[in-house]
Parts: C-alpha cells; sequence; structure tokens
C-alpha cells in the first residue's frame, strides 16, 4: 500500500517535470530559437507605417519673351476608402458615396464593406477637394480620405504626344512623362512610428523612422509654346486640304539642337486620354515613325559628294530618263523625258533627278557609265549615312518608343547596288524624322550633328534656372565649306523651282519627297499610298541656317495620289513665313 503511494507521487512529480520541461523548451524556442521572428511580428502589431508621397515634377515651356509658362501642373485629389471594422451604417456609407461620387466608385467595392477581416478597402479614386469637403461634414465612421495629386494641363491638348501622361498608378505614360518619370517622379517617403492599442504614438524609439519624400524634379522643355501651338494648327489644316490622314512637323533649332516644336495629326486631348481608344494615337510619329523618306534624302548624298571633293554646284552630267543599274531600271519621276540632257548638281536638286545622286553614286567609285555601283563607293556611302549622319541608332532625345530606323551595311545585302542606288534617293532606309531632321540641320548649319533634344533645363525649389548645354555628338559631319555650299544650293533650287515665292524675301532652301510605301504582305511597294516629305531651313541674312522644319503626310487614299509638292509644301511654306516673321529672322 505504501509502495503504491510512493509510485504515484513519483509519477505525479514526473508529470510536473515533463510538463515543466515542455513549457521550458517552448520558452527556449520562443525566446531563442525564434526570437527575431516573434520580435518582427510585435514590431508589425506595434508599428504604424506611412509612405510619404512625393510631388510629381511640373513641365514649363517658354514663352515668346523667354519666361517660364506651366505646360504641366499639379492638382490635389483624393482616394477614398472604407474601413469595416469602424463603420457603424453602411447603408448611409452607400448613399453618401453614391450621392458625391457615384461615377467614381470602383466596382466591388461595396460588397466589402460588411467584411470585417479587412481594414481598408478602396472606395474611390480621383475625388475633387469638394467632393473631399462634401465626405468629410457627414462625418460618417469607418470613412477616410488620402490625399495625393493629378496632373493638369493649362494648355488643354498642346503638344499631348510630346508629354504623354500619368496613369492612374502615378506612372508616366508615352512622351516625356514615361522617359523621364523617375526624374519627374520624385522618391517617396516614410513616417514610422511605435503606437499603442489605440493607434497613438508613444515616446520616440528606435523604431521611429521620418525619412521626408524627394519632390520630383521641375523640368523645362526646349518646346516654344507660340511654335508649337502654330505647327500643330497649321500641319492639321494643310492635311486636311489634301486629304492625308495622318503626318507629321517637326521644328528644329539648327544651332544648338534644340526642339521648337513637335506636331502630330491627329492627335488627343492629354486630359481625358482615358477616352481614347487607339493607342496608335499615343505615340509621337516623329521619334517612334520610321519610314522610306524619299528624294529628300538626295540633300545628304549630295553633302557627302560635296564633303569628298568628287562634285561642285556646277558639276554636270548628261541625264537620261532612266538608268540601269544590276538587273533594275532607275527612272526619274513620271514626265521627266523634257529634262533628258546636260544638267548641274544644283539642277539635281531642283528637278530632283534620281539618275543625278545615282550618278554621284557611281563617281565616288569611278564606275560612271557602267551598270553598277562600286564596293568601295557603298561603303563610303554606308559610312557616311551610319556614322556621321547617325541612321541606324536612337537619337537619345527626351521620349519614349524612339524607333531607330534601319539602314543595312553592304555586306548584309551582298553589295547589291541596287539597293545603294535606291538609298541615294531615299528608298530602302528607314529613318525617323528626329533622325532626318538632325542629319539635315548638321550638313547646313556648318557640319556641326546636335544631338536633338527636348530638355532645356531645370527649375529649382526657389525658381532659380539649371540649364541644360547641348551636346555636339559629332563636330564634322562634313566640312564647313562643303555645308555651307550645299546650303546656296538647296536654296537656289527652291527658288529655280519657284517655291520660294511665298517666302516673303527671307532666305529659305527646301526639298521635297516623295515616297512609295512598302507594303510587307506583298514584298513590293504599293502603287497607291505614299508619303510626301518636305524638309528645309531658315537662314537670317548672313546666310547663317537657325531653323529646320520637317513636313511629313501620309497618302492613305488611293484617290489622292499627292506628292512631296502638293502636300507637304504648302504645310512647309505657311509654317516657314510664319517662323521667320515670329523669331524676326533678318532678311
Amino acid at each position: 500500500m505504501n509502495k503504491a503511494k510512493i509510485s504515484r507521487a513519483q509519477i505525479l512529480t514526473f508529470g510536473l517535470f515533463v510538463i515543466l520541461a515542455i513549457f521550458a523548451v517552448r520558452l527556449f524556442d520562443i525566446q531563442v530559437v525564434q526570437h527575431d521572428q516573434y520580435l518582427a511580428k510585435a514590431n508589425a502589431m506595434q508599428t504604424t507605417k506611412e509612405t510619404i508621397n512625393p510631388v510629381r515634377g511640373q513641365i514649363y515651356v517658354r514663352d515668346a519673351d523667354g519666361t517660364l509658362a506651366p505646360l504641366v501642373l499639379n492638382q490635389t485629389v483624393y482616394t477614398l476608402f472604407a474601413d469595416p471594422t469602424q463603420i457603424t451604417d453602411v447603408t448611409a456609407v452607400k448613399n453618401l458615396v453614391n450621392q458625391v461620387a457615384g461615377g467614381q466608385v470602383i466596382d466591388g467595392s461595396f460588397a466589402r464593406l460588411t467584411d470585417k477581416s479587412t481594414e481598408y478597402v478602396v472606395l474611390a479614386k480621383q475625388i475633387s477637394y469638394d467632393q473631399a469637403q462634401e465626405i468629410q461634414k457627414a462625418n460618417l465612421a469607418g470613412l477616410g480620405l488620402q490625399a495625393g495629386t493629378e496632373r493638369v494641363y493649362p494648355e488643354g491638348a498642346l503638344a499631348s504626344q510630346v508629354l504623354g501622361f500619368v496613369n492612374a498608378d502615378g506612372q508616366g505614360q508615352y512622351g516625356v512623362e514615361q522617359d523621364l518619370n523617375s526624374e519627374l517622379a520624385g522618391k517617396p517617403g516614410l513616417l514610422q512610428s511605435v503606437t499603442d492599442v489605440r493607434q497613438i504614438p508613444l515616446t520616440i524609439g528606435a523604431h521611429d523612422i521620418s525619412i521626408p519624400a524627394t519632390n520630383g524634379t521641375n523640368i523645362v522643355l526646349t518646346l516654344d509654346r507660340s511654335v508649337q501651338s502654330q505647327a500643330e494648327q497649321t500641319l492639321a489644316s494643310g492635311l486636311k486640304a489634301v486629304g492625308s490622314s495622318n503626318g507629321s512637323m517637326i521644328v528644329l533649332d539648327a544651332t544648338n539642337g534644340h526642339v521648337l516644336a513637335m506636331a502630330n495629326y491627329p492627335s488627343y486631348d492629354v486630359s481625358n486620354y482615358q477616352n481614347v481608344t487607339d493607342a496608335s494615337v499615343f505615340q509621337n510619329a516623329v521619334v517612334s515613325y520610321s519610314f522610306e523618306p524619299g528624294s529628300v534624302f538626295k540633300t545628304l548624298t549630295t553633302a557627302m559628294s560635296l564633303d569628298l571633293g568628287k562634285i561642285t554646284p556646277d558639276t554636270t552630267y548628261t541625264n537620261n530618263y532612266c538608268v540601269q543599274i544590276g538587273d533594275a531600271n532607275i527612272c526619274n519621276a513620271s514626265g521627266d523625258q523634257i529634262y533628258d540632257g546636260v544638267k548641274t548638281m544644283t539642277q539635281v536638286l531642283e528637278d530632283s533627278l534620281n539618275t543625278g545622286v545615282v550618278w554621284q553614286m557611281q563617281n565616288l567609285g569611278g564606275t560612271v557609265g557602267t551598270n553598277t555601283i562600286s564596293q568601295s563607293a557603298q561603303q563610303t556611302m554606308y559610312d557616311y549615312f551610319a556614322n556621321h549622319f547617325r541612321f541606324g541608332q536612337l537619337t537619345g532625345i527626351q521620349q519614349a518608343g524612339e524607333a531607330a530606323g534601319t539602314i543595312f551595311t553592304p555586306a548584309s545585302v551582298y553589295y547589291d547596288p541596287v539597293r545603294f542606288a535606291n538609298m541615294s534617293f531615299g528608298q530602302g532606309i528607314d529613318v525617323t524624322m528626329v533622325q532626318f531632321a538632325s542629319a539635315f540641320a548638321s550638313a547646313v548649319n556648318g557640319g556641326v550633328y546636335y544631338q536633338p533634344t527636348l530638355l532645356d533645363g531645370t527649375v529649382n525649389a526657389d525658381g532659380t534656372e539649371n540649364v541644360t548645354k547641348p551636346t555636339v555628338l559629332n563636330p564634322h559631319t562634313i566640312s564647313q565649306t562643303a555645308s555651307y555650299t550645299l546650303r546656296d544650293m538647296i536654296y537656289t533650287a527652291r527658288q529655280m523651282s519657284g517655291k520660294g515665292a511665298a517666302d516673303g524675301g527671307y532666305y529659305v532652301g527646301s526639298k521635297t519627297g516623295t515616297a512609295q510605301v512598302y507594303d510587307p504582305t506583298t514584298g513590293t511597294y504599293s502603287t497607291t499610298k505614299t508619303i510626301g516629305t518636305m524638309v528645309g531651313f531658315l537662314a537670317d541674312k548672313d546666310h547663317n541656317v537657325k531653323y529646320v522644319i520637317m513636313v511629313r503626310a501620309n497618302d492613305d487614299d488611293p484617290n489622292t495620289g499627292f506628292a512631296g509638292t502638293t502636300a507637304a509644301n504648302p504645310i512647309f511654306s505657311s509654317m516657314a513665313l510664319w517662323l521667320n516673321q515670329y523669331e524676326g529672322v533678318s532678311k
């Protein structure tokens, strides 16, 4: 009997020891082994974190007098949210939100108002200040407002494709907004503090953090507000007049690479970007659309020949309607039989003679009079177009979606003379307008290739400016002598063609182009679709080139059948005269 009692006591003691041991092991596991994990959980329960959103940088342009004018500003908007655990009257909440912000209510959000497992349900976004005031006056439990910003466009749809927009998630889309998103967006800050169960901050502790937000950079674009507005109006009216479905214009300062205007048609209202049904209209075609430019390219082929000393303005060749190169018969434009005979290099530009620039190519490699273009001539041409004039590579302009275009090396096309004969007058090579305008500017401004840019500088919080210096990518695309000679040839050609009658006595030079459109489905050029182009310059009384304008007009209607002269020239001439008068370029 006594032994049984001792046995039970021992058993109880042993059991108690086991229980204590389990507790000890568990405490050791919690306090030592899983210390960091439970500490993190405790900190998460006791610590409140709040992200401090930065203010997105504003975007400015210059007025006619050089003062800054806002193109993109910010205004405060609010996100309306609910805490279902604090709501006492779900019906009242629904009625209030529907009354104040019915059109902005997020689908399905009302159904979550009774879900007590969550403390945060977004009911509506982009709430205005007035709407926020109404909601606050109602003083309903469980509703809260979080301040944010949205973009405002004081100039309406002006330069919409250059600017791009900011989506609902605060990310820049297209244009400058996307390309410079990291600079414009800034960096979020953080406010972290240890709180009690009522979310009231306790005394300052080791876990308290206060990191202020870094606001986005305010930037100044090179765009001139007046020039941009005029370019958009001139382009739209000119394209409508010839029945063109779309086109573009760029105005470039040839002395520093600053883009004064980029216009596209059709365009869109950036304030209501969400209503756009065709996303292609968001693209800035001046930088994103590559195409075969046509005869405007003859100016650069001539620039190369001048630079190499192979021609002068008065160098002559015998022009025939067609010339045989390889297995292709390359001809001038329809009706040019009447121009057969001896022609100068200036007349090649005036009459836009394909055979003239093919002759220049043959002349580079000593194959004039044959049916080929030498490999050395092809290599020289490629070197100028790819390395001097920088085709086939991005310019680096501050725009999302820039295209590089396409230029083939001689070896990649097996030294095909037909390919390079076509390239000499702008077929078989893809370029963007910003590429071509920049290359052309370097060919007529004395030979300096400035990187095209939309960024004029930044604005500090105190209003002072930091000006961005021009970037020279090639100081000698061609020699200064060759450049000035080309400039005068292009001016003379415009005067001889009669187009100069619209210039009001200003020193303007230009070249038109009409390119067939390649159809990838058939592998041939379209017989109905063309692209009309014109590129030219404006110079002062001393013939120093100041500005370059390029116009593109797409003809997708087989019933119109326009060329560069009929479509692009009126737009160019109108813009050139206005710009000369606006900028006060001396006659």
